[in-house]
């Protein structure tokens, strides 16, 4: 295995080396043309970690016409060896020969760095620029280098030299671009990185990295500059993934949506899309996947594109996005693909009949396993028209195993037969946030029958929020085990409902009442949202504070953190 390993690397670095050999300056090239067997041999030896043996043919080799990659060969090797100084003699001789070639001078440079010789280090960066008057390269590798030791203020200047000695920085963009972000010139150093992502798309991530510690204060200036036209695609996907950093991903399908539709658009609305779909964010995914379809219809996005809908809440939509009919006459491709969709979407929108009738349309081209998910879908729409009757039927219509599935436990747990809702939810597949919360709430009450739990839940499954939140409430009296959870729950419906004002009492009881539950530094990071929300900076900051001073331990502190300091910036004069 390791032979096979010491083989690719050596393949690679033989690549590696043809490629340097055909860009080198013809100064390097123009020795006569000695076998390179020396070179390859010991491409091979570095590979199996025989460092000296190496050094010895990559030394050779330089007098051939693999010299610019010899030499890198040798400077890998002594610096495995520790002999870097060993290094500065035939850098000597071949800079001699060949004042031309870049690569001896950068090794020159980076030799001197790891020998901490600084002086030598900026005399050789001085030597090249007389030698090569007009050349952006000595500019480039000493700020780099410079930039790598944490030295930004030099390297600052020595960019600033470049644009007097050669009239212009258009070629150091990236260098003046990292040397802006080191020393916190976060404006500076976004229109530096829009210029290098106009001409060098790949430095989209490189660019998102150096800008993300940029501070709220500076954030409105970069986007400005990032949207400014025309527009650099780069630059605005750069800009989305800065957006997810810094905790605001709505922000960044904003600079993604108005992107001109082509090819590079859409691959920055389905790299979007993918990531929004991850993160569950359905409808920003659905929103990426629209725009797609709209350049270039494909049967695949748009099934993709109707699972966000439905999971975002629009069943209607769903349908009309992918039709039963967009994969033509292929009805077993149809059952496979689309129809799970639709009958969940019918289910949703309170027509299990239809959607029964379609799935019998389709019968012939299911699998059992994928009727028996189907039925489930179609028993919950049952129940979401209060028919509890025919959503068992549903379940028993599909199979004999029905009576030992997760959707049966739900059916026990609406009719408050908890006993049978833990045995069943326990071993089903589902991993939704409604499963999280009906077994956080049955494992903690201890009762084997609840009919007002099942009550709650069964009008939390029919759609109506505000009754199901009252529920909770109501419950959190008789069972005191699980106010908390109650609690924060019915907090989090009536948020859904868009009644922020019944939600904070909820939350502030929580937080009082029940500090040492696992819901309360939950409950008190919503209820410092809320009222920065509502404009009460002050009173947020206070229970952002109290949360990371009474919960240290909470993994929603580091949340709590970046919320704190989004309601300092907002507050003028706050430390």
């Amino acid at each position: 295995m390791r032979r096979s390993l010491n083989r690719l690397s050596a393949f690679g670095c033989r690549l590696s080396a043809l490629v340097v050999l055909a860009a080198s300056g013809a100064g390097a090239q123009s020795a006569p043309a000695p076998d390179s067997t020396a070179f390859y041999r010991a491409l091979d030896l570095e590979g199996e970690g025989k460092h000296r043996e190496a050094a010895a043919l990559f030394r050779q080799a330089l007098r051939g016409p693999s010299a610019v990659s010899a030499l890198l060969g040798l400077e890998r090797t002594y610096h495995e060896l520790q002999w870097t100084d060993s290094l500065l003699s035939p850098l000597d001789t071949l800079i001699r020969q060949h004042p031309k070639e870049s690569v001896f001078r950068s090794v020159q440079l980076r030799s001197f760095q790891t020998l901490n010789r600084d002086a030598d280090m900026r005399a050789a960066f001085e030597q090249w620029i007389r030698d090569q008057p007009g050349s952006p390269a000595p500019y480039r590798e000493y700020a780099r280098l410079l930039l790598q030791r944490g030295r930004a203020q030099l390297a600052d200047s020595v960019l600033l030299r470049a644009r007097t000695d050669l009239g212009g920085t258009g070629d150091l963009q990236l260098e003046l671009a990292q040397t802006r972000a080191a020393t916190g010139r976060w404006s500076e150093s976004a229109e530096a990185w829009r210029a290098a992502l106009a001409t060098s798309p790949y430095l989209e991530q490189a660019a998102s990295y150096a800008l993300t510690p940029a501070p709220a204060a500076a954030r409105d200036s970069i986007r400005s500059l990032f949207f400014a036209p025309p527009v650099v695609v780069a630059a605005r996907r750069a800009l989305a993934s800065l957006e997810a950093s810094w905790g605001s991903p709505a922000n960044g399908w904003l600079a993604l949506r108005d992107l001109p539709p082509d090819s590079a658009a859409a691959a920055a609305w389905l790299d979007f899309a993918q990531r929004a779909e991850a993160e569950e964010r359905w409808t920003h995914a659905r929103e990426a996947l629209s725009n797609v379809l709209r350049y270039r219809p494909s049967t695949d996005v748009a099934l993709r594109a109707s699972v966000a809908a439905l999971n975002s809440g629009d069943p209607g939509g769903a349908l009309a996005i992918a039709p039963l009919t967009s994969v033509g006459a292929d009805s077993a491709r149809a059952a496979r693909s689309l129809l799970p969709v639709h009958v969940r979407a019918l289910a949703a929108l309170g027509r299990p009949a239809s959607a029964e009738r379609l799935v019998e349309q389709y019968s012939r081209w299911l699998s059992p396993t994928t009727r028996a998910g189907l039925a489930r879908s179609i028993a919950f729409g049952w129940v979401r028209v209060g028919d509890m009757t025919r959503a068992r039927g549903a379940l028993t219509f599909a199979g004999p195993d029905a009576d030992s599935s997760d959707a049966a436990g739900w059916l026990a747990l609406y009719s408050g037969d908890l006993r049978t809702a833990r045995r069943l939810l326990r071993t089903g597949g589902d991993a939704s946030s409604d499963l999280a919360l009906a077994l956080g709430l049955i494992a903690r009450i201890k009762d084997d029958s609840a009919p007002e739990v099942g009550k709650a839940f069964l009008d939390l499954a029919r759609g109506d929020t505000a009754t199901a939140a009252s529920g909770m409430v109501a419950l959190a009296e008789r069972h005191p085990a699980v106010a908390s959870l109650l609690l924060y729950t019915a907090a989090q419906l009536r948020i859904a409902a868009r009644d922020e004002a019944g939600a904070i009492p909820l939350w502030k009881r929580v937080v009082e009442q029940y500090a040492m539950s696992a819901e309360a530094p939950a409950a008190e990071l919503e209820w410092a949202r809320a009222l920065r929300r509502q404009g009460k900076p002050t009173e947020a900051t206070q229970r952002l504070e109290h949360l990371i001073l009474t919960y240290p331990q909470s993994a929603l502190v580091p949340q709590a953190r970046r919320d704190l300091e989004l309601v300092k910036n907002a507050i003028p004069g706050l430390p």
